[in-house]
């Protein structure tokens, strides 16, 4: 890695339309974006970051709007001509493999809200010993889905969170370019019909080699049923092959995905989005 005045390297993607139903602004995408935005980069405090905005048939407004918060020579703009979610993602994965910036990186969707300065804790954490993955979000899929629920996790304590092992989460988080080089081909699989929730648990592992789980869930839930064997047709080789990574997600959380119905929960996250100072 060459000499580089920043610590993080991002690649934030932005879609000019509104998916599922968000907390905030739910028929005007650039003005929900722009929560996201502003609290990104507040969320950042001192952290030197270098953000790649891939802007996917977004109109010139979008590069306005995040001028009002980032310095020019701290962000660069890549279009695309409205390829869509699953092609950008792979794009993501290239910019961030390729960049020669910092070591850690990190995948950005354009629909969450941040906490202040709480990312640099988050950006801290990837320095601890076994720590592979990082998620902002402490998602309620950790509490509510069984899967999740049925676990031995682990717990950690860091920059004023509690930290613990997870299954699986979505596709904003931090890790290093050495690890996603390691992984690459398993989040790929995503470009490729894969889910999320899917490819974390090849990753993690979490009950992906549990015979008797496998076969709990082929009777009783159709849904988690279906993650687990898109788990292993498209990332059995990391199931098989591949090491454990461990992915980690704060509590309380530091950011939150704005669909109204997965909020983070323990944080009032309209005062986040929306702070009066």
């Amino acid at each position: 890695m060459t000499s580089s005045p920043y610590d993080l390297a991002v690649a934030y993607r932005i879609y000019p339309k509104v998916s599922k139903i968000p907390f905030v602004y739910p028929d005007n995408k650039l003005a929900l974006a722009e929560v996201g935005v502003r609290t990104f980069k507040r969320s950042l405090a001192a952290t030197r970051a270098k953000v790649f905005f891939l802007l996917d048939n977004c109109p010139p407004e979008y590069e306005q709007m995040i001028l009002k918060y980032f310095a020019k020579e701290d962000i660069e703009f890549i279009h695309y001509p409205g390829i869509g979610n699953l092609p950008t993602f792979g794009k993501q994965i290239d910019l961030l493999l390729n960049q020669n910036i910092a070591e850690k990186v990190y995948f950005a969707e354009d629909d969450y809200v941040y906490r202040d300065n709480a990312m640099e804790a988050a950006i801290s954490m990837l320095d601890q010993k076994n720590v592979h993955f990082v998620t902002p979000y402490d998602h309620l899929d950790s509490y509510d889905l069984p899967i999740h629920t049925r676990n031995k996790y682990e717990i950690a304590i860091h920059g004023n969170f509690h930290w613990r092992t997870s299954a699986s989460t979505c596709l904003t988080f931090l890790t290093t370019k050495t690890i996603l080089k390691k992984t690459e081909s398993a989040f790929r699989s995503y470009c490729h019909g894969n889910w999320d929730s899917s490819l974390w648990f090849a990753i993690t592992k979490f009950n992906i080699l549990n015979i008797g789980t496998l076969i709990k869930y082929l009777l009783t839930d159709r849904f988690i049923t279906k993650i687990l064997v898109l788990s292993w047709l498209k990332t059995g080789s990391q199931i098989v092959l591949g090491k454990k990574y461990k992915l980690w997600q704060p509590m309380p959380s530091v950011a939150t995905h704005m669909e109204k119905i997965s909020l983070a929960p323990n944080i009032d996250w309209d005062k986040v989005a929306f702070p009066k100072d």
